[in-house]
């Protein structure tokens, strides 16, 4: 079995390599990939310490580094790469997560005061970074006037601010659509960023970003020097990882798959 998604408490999860290493132990993991957001650091964590005391498989360096694709903030994956290249550039292609925050909780205030959507009048000012992203924080704020409702139709974007970040915030066909083109790096930047450190580029969980899945598909593997594909992932269904395997093999790319482990921060 192979796990090649998964995330440590150097990104948004909440294990350690420790933690991380005995449950792939545990459960076969033969080949396992932790993929942290925009960050190598976890391997900077592991480099002096024996990983055989905990983990018998093999370790193939991984990162989830953010782009935007047809106006869609998505994801890709890295594989294969030089931590130490990666982490050092960096900073060089991201806007610093304080201001990129910032950026985005102002868009979104603005927008929620021209759709009469309630917020508090001080939700910017009271922002802090014990929050690790500013869309849980304004999520939040949102759903707790329950005469907002009438906005928010899916009652999983209600509950849950990951949902309504991709069925929303991140969407170009909704009315809280939150542009981040201008925050984020060219998807083509990173992808060559990828190649630069020695990796293969993955595309990850493309079905999350709903209506818009098949054209980001498309355009991707039509227009970019993509590698492989995520086919296997928690949330696909059957026929979801199907229809990607065959794509892949009509296309002549890698298959890869894996679980999207956050620990705590993403139960079940």
């Amino acid at each position: 079995m192979i796990d090649l998604h998964v995330h440590s408490k150097y990104s948004d999860g909440t294990d350690d390599y420790v933690d991380i290493f005995k449950k792939a132990e545990l459960r076969g993991i033969k080949f396992l990939s932790v993929t942290d957001h925009d960050n190598c650091n976890f391997y900077k964590k592991i480099s002096n310490i024996n990983i055989s005391e905990y983990y018998s498989g093999k370790i193939i360096n991984g990162i989830e580094l953010k782009t935007v694709v047809k106006g869609v903030p998505i994801e890709l994956l890295g594989y294969g790469v030089n931590v130490e290249y990666i982490n050092k550039k960096i900073d060089e292609i991201y806007t610093s997560k304080r201001e990129k925050d910032f950026t985005i909780m102002k868009r979104l205030y603005k927008n929620c005061l021209k759709l009469g959507v309630r917020v508090d009048k001080n939700v910017i000012e009271n922002y802090d970074d014990s929050y690790k992203y500013a869309t849980t924080y304004l999520h939040q704020n949102i759903t707790s006037y329950e005469e907002n409702r009438k906005f928010i139709s899916s009652d999983r974007a209600w509950n849950d601010s990951t949902s309504f970040y991709r069925k929303y915030m991140s969407n170009p066909n909704s009315q809280f659509y939150i542009s981040n083109e201008d925050l984020l790096p060219e998807c083509s930047k990173i992808i060559n960023l990828i190649k630069e450190a020695g990796g293969l580029v993955f595309i990850p969980h493309i079905y999350i970003y709903g209506e818009n899945s098949n054209s980001i598909l498309e355009e991707l593997t039509n227009n970019y020097e993509i590698d492989g594909i995520e086919c296997y992932y928690s949330h696909f269904t059957h026929e979801q990882s199907e229809h990607l395997v065959n794509y892949c093999k009509k296309r002549g790319l890698y298959i890869s798959g894996g679980s999207d482990y956050h620990g705590l921060n993403k139960m079940g």
